[in-house]
């Protein structure tokens, strides 16, 4: 997120004039990246103090190691000190996820990179290839592209940000090739790579085959849970290809034993993670006797997505295609951001809103949004599909002018 913020305030500079400022000259802009690296680290060093400022201040003992279940209750820590087992009555997993490998393309931390890699690049990338264009490889997608590097987005779905609202990923493709001179490729993959000391070659199959020469190569396919040699096989709980079996209370088939974030089949969100967290430790602190705590399922139905490209998009709820499969007789609202006045103040007078509606009872079932702010503009409608409100209502609430939320109600008023 510190790269894209970065790369928004070069493209920003571009238009300085536009905006009364003088003395700028876009041709001089150059992306610095060892200042970005070093801002970025001295950012999640903070971010890592706080945490650990927090963990001091509630009395959190922690301990520094590899961790492993020996079954019964019973946690083994290998750490510099040596090897100690600990008991506990109650055991959270958070282990999280590293990036997936590709048989054929395993990256090399040189030429062909994971998401992990490419966050410490020394020097920008001449031409980028990005092999995956969900969220991770949209943003750096998006971020590179206006740093400077020519890229090239590959994705074997039918359209970038495949599990999007469809109309999202074909006007976000339109925009991204329009803006910036992107070569997007759906329904296309990499068969094969050609690594030499100063370039890749990829050799694409599909609706847009052939060889591509870049610099780089990002494999952007997803991530893997990390269960391996955690000690599962002693316990009842049950593993499906890495991902941990789990209950609406996220307990797992063993005893006192939790598993939340990325080793568990639901949405791999940050802020979903951190919910799965707060329901695991209220349900354990209530069956350890806190009768104060009201544990709850996630409703994963109403969780928002984010991705922070440019133009942004913000989701929440069924969409237009998921909301038919489910039988909805569906109705659609689409407003752009275009004649919305903030939006050009901003300068980003693109993108539009779509809610997804029942037609009979005017239910919302769902609202996409590509546009300026979109990732903030979501909360709002994860408060509307939480309250049940209906299309009329929406219509009848009052925003404020100018911003950005006026387009809510437009989009409600496009649905009749």
């Amino acid at each position: 997120k510190t790269w894209l913020e970065t790369a928004h305030r070069i493209e920003q500079m571009q238009d300085a004039s536009d905006y009364g400022i003088d003395g700028v000259d876009p041709k001089g802009l150059r992306a610095n990246l060892e200042a970005i690296v070093k801002r970025k680290n001295r950012i999640v060093l903070k971010n890592g103090k706080g945490i650990e400022f927090l963990m001091k201040k509630n009395k959190v003992q922690v301990l520094k190691g590899f961790g492993k279940l020996l079954g019964g209750g019973r946690v083994e820590v290998a750490g510099e000190a040596g090897t100690e087992v600990h008991t506990a009555k109650k055991i959270i997993l958070a282990t999280g996820s590293v990036p997936r490998e590709l048989p054929g393309l395993e990256t090399d931390g040189l030429r062909v990179l994971n998401s992990d890699h490419i966050l410490d690049m020394a020097t920008l990338p001449e031409h980028l290839v990005i092999l995956g264009a969900g969220a991770i490889g949209v943003e750096f997608a998006s971020t590179f592209a206006r740093l400077g590097s020519k890229v090239t987005l590959v994705e074997l779905a039918d359209q970038i940000l495949p599990i999007e609202d469809q109309a999202i990923g074909e006007e976000l493709a339109k925009i991204l090739a329009k803006s910036y001179k992107m070569d997007i490729r759906v329904k296309t993959k990499i068969a094969k790579l050609d690594r030499f000391p100063d370039k890749v070659v990829c050799h694409l199959e599909g609706e847009k085959a052939g060889q591509i020469e870049a610099s780089h190569v990002l494999i952007a396919v997803g991530r893997g849970p990390v269960t391996a040699n955690l000690g599962l096989e002693a316990t009842k709980a049950v593993v499906d290809r890495g991902y941990v079996g789990i209950d609406g209370f996220m307990q797992t088939a063993e005893p006192g034993l939790y598993a939340i974030g990325d080793i568990v089949r639901t949405p791999w969100l940050a802020h979903v993670a951190s919910d799965e967290g707060v329901v695991a430790a209220e349900h354990a602190a209530k069956s350890l006797g806190n009768a104060t705590v009201h544990p709850h399922p996630i409703d994963y139905g109403k969780v928002p997505g984010c991705t922070y490209c440019d133009p942004e998009v913000g989701s929440v709820g069924l969409t237009e295609k998921a909301a038919k499969e489910k039988g909805y007789d569906v109705a659609i609202g689409q407003f752009p951001f275009m004649p919305m006045a903030k939006a050009n103040i901003v300068g980003e007078p693109h993108g539009f809103i779509k809610i997804v509606a029942d037609k009979k009872y005017g239910e919302i079932l769902g609202i996409h949004i590509l546009g300026p702010k979109a990732t903030e503009l979501v909360a709002s409608s994860v408060a509307l599909l939480a309250g049940e409100m209906t299309v009329d209502a929406l219509i009848n609430t009052m925003y404020p002018h100018p911003t950005l939320n006026e387009v809510f109600p437009e989009a409600a008023r496009a649905v009749y």
